[in-house]
């Protein structure tokens, strides 16, 4: 129980805080993403990033978008099963971000509810959580003016964060 109360003032001081650091770092995205990958590096098979040498982006946060990545691989490994992929794209446009698994996946519009504070699908009752993962990413891809998306795909579930070119 203690160690759940602490995961859940964690995530909750994460929520809190995601309004409130400065965007004001250039942040390498690629670097980002291998390291929070290492993070679940005990789980068969690891995670994989599939992304350039180097990803910059800002003005962000890096706390925020390591809190961002590591939730969504997380959710993959928590909600889905292995392996976890994630990709790193760089566009005219912006960047995207995906995080693939291999659950069977949801349908968008129940993956958007989850983005609220405290909400958990049906299949997360039995699996330990605080309902603020999701919530998390989606304030911080709101914050960087950013979008958030879902799609069920024919071996998995993808998460898609699309941030936009900033200045």
């Amino acid at each position: 129980e203690v160690e759940h109360a602490d995961r859940l003032v964690g995530s909750f001081l994460d929520f809190v805080v995601a309004d409130e650091l400065a965007l004001d770092e250039v942040v390498d995205l690629a670097a980002l993403a291998r390291s929070c990958a290492a993070e679940f590096s005990r789980f068969e098979p690891p995670p994989t990033v599939v992304a350039p040498t180097r990803l910059y982006y800002g003005p962000a946060n890096g706390l925020l978008l390591q809190r961002a990545i590591a939730n969504l691989i997380d959710n993959g490994f928590k909600h889905g099963r292995a392996p976890v992929v994630v990709t790193l794209t760089n566009g005219r446009d912006g960047v995207a971000l995906e995080v693939d698994d291999q659950s069977d996946g949801m349908e968008p519009d129940a993956a958007l509810r989850l983005t609220e504070a405290f909400a958990r699908g049906d299949g997360a009752r039995s699996v330990p959580g605080t309902g603020l993962g999701l919530a998390i990413v989606g304030q911080v891809v709101s914050r960087l003016g950013g979008q958030l998306s879902f799609e069920r795909l024919d071996a998995g579930q993808r998460v898609r964060v699309t941030l936009p070119v900033r200045r």
